[in-house]
């Protein structure tokens, strides 16, 4: 059981972010897949990445198969899987470095091996720059196979999660917010307790604040990241995301590309777009615009069309107006129509 312990002004710097992008989700997935004890409801999804992929075998992927590399500070949140790559691809080789020794030492305490290296065949990516190219050419082929069929039902669900607790935390408080986290949180205040058994591990977040990310495929142990070059920086903490056999039916039973493809047979092109890019997250129409790459009166017209469908929701805010996804709308773009329990 990890614990983190909260001050007053820790529960004000309580900050959710939708996702950290899909290349963090990468890092996780290969966690997952090579991880002895992932959840069953993982079992469909990794046979299909093992049957498909030939990556695994790279000695590359033993970086990953513990969840203490951080890897996730190093890159930041990023928007893009490219957008991450190329932030590795020029990572401080010192911050690089000091991650890589961290997790292999750690990997050596659990495991009683030396390196996470899987020999001496590969080199060190933290100096060389040939390296540190094969290592995000891994990922690249990895992500390809694991995550990118996909992405768009998880980050339609990422962002949906995000409002979820920004709601409660805008309406009750850092206290209710994290008293309203899923199973396995439990707020016993100023106390967060993650997993259960005996206590491995204190985190003081001593002014720091809490970052907290939902994850699809967050499920090793529970820890948290922090910034090596920035003592000041929140403490990040990602939340598992698939939770129930429903949650995994819903975003990797079925490619979400082919849903898509499906969904645009159904309302027309423009329409899925419009429809996949309310997923993404509330947005007002000019952002949806900017989405779907439309003209301002071509968004109005199809976020008009969607909300007297029943599959958005259109609140306004001032002078703007703010797009959501309604639960109908939701389910249809999850490919999931009747509503879980």
């Amino acid at each position: 059981m990890l614990r983190i312990h909260f001050s007053q002004e820790d529960l004000g710097r309580i900050r959710l972010v939708g996702t950290w992008g899909p290349l963090a989700e990468t890092f996780f997935s290969l966690m997952t897949v090579q991880h002895h004890s992932a959840p069953a409801l993982f079992g469909g999804w990794s046979q299909r990445v093992r049957r498909e992929s030939a990556v695994l075998s790279h000695p590359a992927s033993a970086l990953f198969r513990d969840s203490v590399l951080d890897l996730f500070t190093v890159t930041g949140p990023t928007a893009s899987l490219e957008e991450g790559l190329e932030a590795l691809l020029h990572a401080r080789p010192d911050h690089l470095q000091d991650e890589i020794i961290g997790a292999s030492e750690s990997h050596a305490h659990y495991s009683g091996k030396k390196t996470l290296w899987g020999g001496s065949a590969w080199g060190d990516p933290a100096h060389d720059r040939a390296d540190r190219q094969e290592l995000v050419d891994f990922l690249g082929a990895f992500h390809h196979h694991a995550v990118a069929p996909y992405w768009p039902l998880i980050r339609s669900r990422l962002h949906a999660e995000q409002t979820s607790h920004a709601r409660v935390l805008a309406e009750g408080g850092g206290e209710a917010m994290l008293a309203g986290l899923p199973p396995g949180f439990r707020w016993r205040s100023p106390v967060l307790e993650i997993g259960r058994g005996p206590v491995t591990g204190d985190v003081k977040l001593q002014g720091r604040g809490l970052t907290l990310v939902p994850s699809a495929f967050c499920q090793t142990r529970p820890i948290t990241y922090s910034s090596a070059t920035d003592d000041q920086a929140p403490i990040l903490l990602f939340i598992p995301l698939i939770r129930t056999a429903s949650d995994a039916a819903g975003m990797l039973g079925t490619s979400a590309s082919g849903s898509l493809k499906a969904l645009e047979n159904l309302l027309g092109r423009t329409r899925a777009r419009t429809l996949d890019s309310v997923g993404q997250g509330p947005c007002t129409t000019s952002q949806l615009a900017s989405r779907i790459c439309a003209s301002l009166a071509t968004a109005s017209e199809q976020a008009t069309i969607l909300r007297q469908a029943g599959l958005i929701t259109t609140t306004r805010h001032g002078s703007a107006v703010h797009h959501t996804l309604t639960r109908l709308g939701t389910n249809l773009l999850n490919g999931t129509p009747e509503d879980s329990p």
